[in-house]
């Protein structure tokens, strides 16, 4: 994706990713790990089913397969919750990237990104609120996202 593309992504879709990182947050807090001892136990005291081999070594598969599970699940819990950690936190990196990029615009270029794609406003809405026409308002809209993407490009050569 082009990254005049993205920033264009980023700010049609601002509403939606502040509250795709609010769920990611809750999903964080209210994560509840896997009960590995519950499953273990379950495991451990369980008989087999169906006919027995009589042989002469002892074999406890069950109580390895438990313990190889327990493993297992505190993998995937910490896994699990690294990723949930990772989306939320690249989510409010970019948003808060954006945020700054909007606020080193023009007070008027600012007032219009913000309106249109922050506040949701109908051209005309904006029109009328901002005291400026259509034409002009289309120009400070492709200045404002021209800028944005620059700013956006010169971060991506320091990164």
């Amino acid at each position: 994706m082009e990254t005049r593309e993205y920033v264009e992504y980023l700010l049609k879709n601002y509403n939606e990713i502040l509250k795709d990182i609010d769920q990611l947050k809750f999903e964080y807090k209210a994560f509840k790990d896997l009960e590995s001892e519950e499953v273990i136990e379950v495991l451990n005291f369980s008989s087999a089913s169906g006919d027995r081999v009589i042989t002469s070594n002892i074999s406890d598969k069950t109580c390895k397969i438990a313990l190889v599970y327990n493993e297992v699940a505190k993998r995937m819990n910490k896994e699990s919750r690294q990723e949930i950690y990772k989306m939320m936190k690249a989510a409010e990196f970019e948003i808060t990237r954006l945020n700054y990029c909007i606020e080193r615009l023009e007070p008027k270029i600012r007032e219009v990104i913000k309106k249109i794609f922050m506040e949701k406003l109908s051209w005309s809405n904006v029109c009328q609120k901002c005291s400026i026409s259509e034409k002009t308002l289309n120009k400070y809209k492709n200045r404002g996202i021209d800028e944005i993407t620059s700013m956006f490009n010169l971060s991506r050569l320091v990164s």
